[in-house]
């Protein structure tokens, strides 16, 4: 052993002296701590903007955070910049998973799907032929980030990894994304594999639009039955530590109600969090974060700071409830002088569920409003009311058409009535109680009363210009007048003039 240590000493003097002196380079491996620091002082573009809060420095090489109803972004931190994913690229999977597929389709497992993975990667042993509910292989991808179970979700729904990861990137761009393209459904490091901060941001508002999706992530624990392949229940974790307390139950958060994370050696830490603050679903993805030597240091820490950032920093503020600019009511087109139908409603009304994300320190009217009209299909909704503070995008609202109100109004029910209805044709016997009940469309009747309007006005505009010039607009009369001057011309005992020519000087 020690002549063995002696000439592993020598071979590493030899290969250093040969360094030295034939000048070769000896590649050095990055300090970790040097290159965290680099990333904690990167410039944070949000912080830039005017009048925008200013948001704490992390150790995310790259970072997001938005609100999930409007989508505005709140913190900006190389947002944009591509990034490997590692395991968030599961949401993607799951997201389509559930779009496509029934919770209660059996899977069965491939050798592809079981053996096509690194062994070291995480997994839960399946085995080639086992069968499991799409629902659970769903659980064991937010939970325990199985990649075996992602690819036989991927080879299930599309038949191949290749044409589910075509299904990716389409759903991707649908989303809005601008700088993803996934090549797998697991996020293992490959080149073409990448996305960034942002564009994940966008997949998981989506993904938490699903409630499947937000009961499964923030499932703590899961127990897995016993297959056609295991005879063995399996205890599955969530190992996202604001959810679950798994390996420690420091960051563990209660407003937090959907996540997951990742870790590859080339994408280090990556790190989804949806958490509802101050009536917010606030969206957190940081990514290229280096681990610290405490469990979960500083990836977690990273997040609580950006999710108290933007609760402490930004309110949501409802359009409808503030603008008053874009209502337009009945009364102010036409006025029947009738209230027998009740009050009219407005004929375009606000979304009720459009909202502004704000800063704390700003009111509704400094958001600047936008109004651009639709040309759809869609025959109520027709404009989008959309909001800018700061030069950024906080919020938007639809316009409709107010919805056709149809009421039912009772009439009394004259004799002739009466007597039709207690002998119908059909011999029956009419119920004594019975009430006859005529519809009318406020909306149509709205319509009619307005064309008729507008042509009564046209038609007093015209009787008063005719008057002003001394026009006959009677057409009998005019009509009587062409003849009594065509007669005169035509009279014989008409007076005749003979012309007279001048006389010659």
């Amino acid at each position: 052993m020690k002549f063995f240590n002696k000439c592993k000493l020598s071979l590493l003097v030899c290969s250093l002296t040969l360094s030295t002196v034939f000048s070769i380079p000896v590649l050095a491996t990055e300090d970790p701590a040097v290159a965290s620091e680099d990333r904690y002082n990167m410039e944070i573009q949000s912080n830039g903007w005017e009048n925008w809060p200013a948001g704490p420095q992390i150790y995310a090489e790259s970072a997001v955070v938005i609100e999930a109803a409007t989508g505005t972004v709140l913190y900006n931190k190389n947002m944009d910049q591509q990034m490997y994913p590692a395991s968030i690229t599961k949401i993607m999977t799951v997201l389509l998973a559930l779009e496509h597929l029934d919770l209660s389709e059996e899977v069965t497992f491939s050798h592809n799907a079981v053996f096509s993975i690194d062994y070291n990667s995480s997994h839960i042993a399946r085995d080639e032929g086992e069968i499991l509910t799409v629902e659970e292989c769903l659980y064991a991808i937010l939970l325990e980030s199985a990649n075996e179970c992602s690819n036989a979700i991927a080879e299930h729904t599309a038949g191949s990894i290749e044409a589910f990861a075509d299904m990716m990137n389409q759903r991707a761009a649908e989303l809005g994304c601008t700088n993803t393209h996934f090549v797998n459904p697991h996020g293992l490091p490959d080149d073409n594999h990448y996305t960034t901060a942002h564009d994940m941001a966008l997949i998981t508002r989506e993904a938490i639009k699903h409630d499947k999706f937000r009961q499964i992530s923030s499932t703590p624990r899961y127990t897995l039955r016993a297959t056609n392949k295991k005879s063995e229940e399996l205890l599955m974790n969530n190992h996202h530590y604001m959810i679950s307390n798994y390996k420690t139950s420091r960051y563990l958060d209660d407003t937090v109600f959907a996540g997951k994370n990742g870790y590859t050696t080339v994408a280090l830490n990556t790190l989804v969090t949806c958490a509802n603050r101050n009536g917010m679903d606030l969206i957190v993805v940081t990514m290229k974060t280096q681990g610290g030597a405490e469990r979960g240091v500083p990836v977690y820490t990273d997040t609580a700071s950006l999710l108290n950032y933007a609760s402490e920093n930004f309110h949501k503020v409802n359009i409808a409830e503030n603008e008053t600019n874009f209502s337009i009511g009945q009364s102010g087109l036409f006025d029947t002088g009738s209230t027998v139908f009740g009050n009219p409603e407005p004929m375009i009304e606000l979304d009720p569920e459009g909202y502004l994300v704000l800063p704390v320190s700003a009111e509704f009217a400094d958001a600047s409003p936008k109004l651009e009209f639709l040309d759809s299909g869609d025959a109520q909704n027709i404009a989008t009311l959309s909001y800018t503070y700061a030069g950024q995008p906080v919020g938007s609202t639809s316009l409709y058409l107010t919805p056709e109100q149809i009421q039912d109004f009772e009439f009394q029910e004259t004799d002739e009535d009466a007597a039709a209805s207690s002998s119908p044709e059909d011999g029956t016997t009419p119920k004594e109680d019975e009430v006859r009940l005529i519809k009318i469309n406020l909306r149509d009747v709205g319509i009619v009363a307005f064309s008729l309007l507008l042509a009564a006005s046209v038609i007093f505009l015209l009787v008063r210009i005719a008057k002003e010039h001394d026009v006959d607009l009677n057409p009998v009369h005019r009509w009587n007048q062409w003849r009594n001057d065509k007669n005169s011309f035509l009279n014989t005992n008409r007076r005749r003039y003979k012309s007279r020519k001048r006389n010659k000087r």
